[in-house]
């Protein structure tokens, strides 16, 4: 687990889950930057001690190396219910079962590599006004 500030009150929690520290840690200083309160994980195992209720969304890999990010999906928004529609996949996977996987679960995706305006947007939309005032910061 890594957090490097304090986010202010009221800012989302946002999971990063990724088994590639270096996405993980590029993915933190965006969100921060954007009025967020990143917590990264580095794959499932980690990530799956960090599950609360106050995770607001989650940001999740699909291939990961110790467990399919659509696999900790189920497993996590079993936990923690605001994750079934607040979550995010994130992979360069264009095969069709990749696509598969995540369209079954219901929620979004983030084709890598995106712009850092793209997942901020994305996050906003997907919190509704939960985040409306980041872009105020």
């Amino acid at each position: 687990m890594h957090r490097d500030w304090i986010a202010a009150p009221g800012s989302p929690r946002v999971l990063i889950v990724d088994d590639e520290p270096a996405i993980c840690s590029a993915l933190t200083q965006v969100l921060r930057r954007a009025g967020f309160d990143p917590i990264a994980a580095h794959g499932p195992p980690e990530a799956e001690a960090l599950l609360s209720d106050s995770i607001s969304a989650m940001l999740l890999d699909l291939r990961m190396a110790h467990m399919r990010g659509d696999v900790f999906y189920y497993l996590a928004s079993a936990r923690c219910p605001q994750l079934r529609r607040h979550t995010l996949f994130m992979t360069g996977d264009i095969s069709p079962d990749g696509e598969r996987l995540i369209n079954q679960t219901g929620c979004g995706v983030l084709w890598k590599p995106f712009p850092n305006a793209t997942l901020v947007t994305a996050l906003q939309d997907l919190l509704g006004d939960r985040s409306s005032t980041l872009a105020a910061r």
